[in-house]
């Protein structure tokens, strides 16, 4: 029996929506018409917009594929990649900061045992300034002294 003049069943309206959600989803591909349904399920695009429920996923497919939210799996695999690209130089840049600031926190810890070898605690260095907000420019010229290499001192 040609499968073409055979009546359409339950289980087959399923499997018919079954694959426009798939579609919908963008796992069948991002090009969907009536014919290219009508060979995949072996019904005629009239028996197929006859039944409302395939007919609504249908046009639910078509919306999502149109919509552009929907990637062929050509633009996934390559935004895929890009993401990874993304991700691996995002954890490259927070492994930096992170060596910058454990660099920060050993040279404010030097600070620290300095000002404590002079007979000073941290409290009293570390007061707001009349001008709570520095340029950076004035920030350097203030840090600039105390980039130059500690001489060490005799009590370590």
């Amino acid at each position: 029996m040609n499968k073409r003049f055979r009546r359409m069943t339950d289980t087959d309206v399923k499997s018919i929506i079954a694959d426009l959600d798939r579609w919908a989803a963008g796992q069948l591909g991002s090009k969907l018409t009536w014919a290219i349904l009508e060979e995949r399920s072996g019904f005629s695009r009239q028996s197929l917009q006859a039944k409302a429920e395939i007919k609504a996923a249908y046009d639910y497919a078509k919306q999502s594929l149109a919509s552009g939210l929907v990637k062929s799996r050509e633009q996934a695999t390559q935004e895929n990649g890009e993401l990874l690209n993304e991700v691996q130089r995002l954890k490259l840049e927070v492994a930096e900061y992170k060596r910058r600031e454990n660099l920060w926190r050993e040279r404010w810890q030097r600070i620290a045992f300095h000002i404590r070898q002079k007979g000073m605690q941290i409290y009293e260095v570390d007061q707001p300034s009349e001008k709570n907000t520095l340029t950076e420019r004035e920030t350097n010229n203030i840090l600039r002294p105390f980039d130059k290499n500690t001489p060490p001192s005799g009590r370590i």
